[in-house]
This record gives structure tokens, C-alpha cells and sequence, in this order.
């Protein structure tokens, strides 16, 4: 059976929990993360604008640039504006979405390498399989950790409605 702490907390228990998720430096990070995002998808959009010899090759690579920027950019103001840790469900978002930039990077540095046949593409679609492999470790190890917090939440119910 799970025991319930008995002590009750105080309003300075409560501020002291929010200080520690919304730390000074935690806050700050995000918002690094969040300008070097932006930062990085403004130039890529002007070079992309503002060159137009450019193969159409380099424009669709551009634009997918611009777009894995711009869903990042989205992800890191979400999680500034919520002022808030990241929590499980957030973490296995994050990590399908590494997962899926990962496996971008394998299927597009591969194609490159046997259409153009440029032997160094095959060098990042290499990076790009371990870049994809611990991902998808991290995504694993993330499911784990919802499905305990899942488990332990019905365990809580389960406890609360048989004392109700």
C-alpha cells in the first residue's frame, strides 16, 4: 500500500516547489533555445529569399530546414510560455519528434548518397543512424517512465476511492 505523508504543506512549500520548476536558469535556457531556433530559421528563410539562383534541390532543403526550425521555435516558446518543467507526456513529444528529424536526416543523407553518389553522404546517414539510434532509446526509456507514472496514478485512485 502506498503511504500519504501526513505533514501539511504550507503556501512557502508550494512557492519553494514552483522556484525549483521555474528556476532563473531553466527559464533562461529555454530562451536561449528558443532565440538560437529563430535565429537559425530567420537566416536560412532570408538566404532562401534573397538568392534566387539556387537549385531546387537547395530550396526544398532550405524549406525543410525552415520548417524543423519553426516547429522547434514552436516547441521551446510553448514550453517558456507555460513556465513550466517539462513533464512526461512533453518529454515522449520531444523525443518522437527527435526521432523523427533523426530518421529525416538517415533517409535523406542515404538518398543523396546513392542518387548523387556523394560518399560522404553516407558518412552523415552513418551519424544519422546513431543520431536515430539513441533517440529512439531516449523515446523507449521516456514511454517507461509514463507508463509508471500511469500505473502509480491508478494505484493512487484505486487507494483513494477504496478510503472514500
Amino acid at each position: 500500500m502506498i503511504t500519504v505523508r501526513s505533514r501539511q504543506s504550507s503556501p512557502n512549500d508550494y512557492r519553494a516547489l514552483a522556484d525549483m520548476e521555474l528556476s532563473r536558469m531553466a527559464r533562461l535556457g529555454q530562451m536561449t533555445i528558443l532565440v538560437a531556433f529563430v535565429m537559425m530559421t530567420s537566416v536560412i528563410a532570408l538566404l532562401g529569399v534573397t538568392e534566387p539562383s539556387l537549385p531546387l534541390r537547395a530550396r526544398i532543403v532550405f524549406g525543410a530546414i525552415g520548417v524543423i526550425g519553426v516547429c522547434s521555435s514552436v516547441f521551446a516558446l510553448r514550453v517558456t510560455s507555460h513556465r513550466r518543467a517539462l513533464l512526461a507526456r512533453d518529454r515522449v513529444i520531444a523525443c518522437r519528434t527527435a526521432v523523427a528529424l533523426a530518421a529525416t536526416i538517415v533517409l535523406g543523407a542515404s538518398m543523396i548518397g546513392l542518387v548523387k553518389g556523394v560518399p560522404s553522404a553516407f558518412a552523415v546517414a552513418g551519424f544519422g543512424v546513431i543520431l536515430l539510434g539513441g533517440t529512439i532509446a531516449l523515446l523507449r526509456q521516456e514511454n517507461r517512465k509514463v507508463s509508471a507514472l500511469t500505473a502509480r496514478r491508478h494505484a493512487l485512485e484505486l487507494q483513494l476511492m477504496g478510503r472514500g
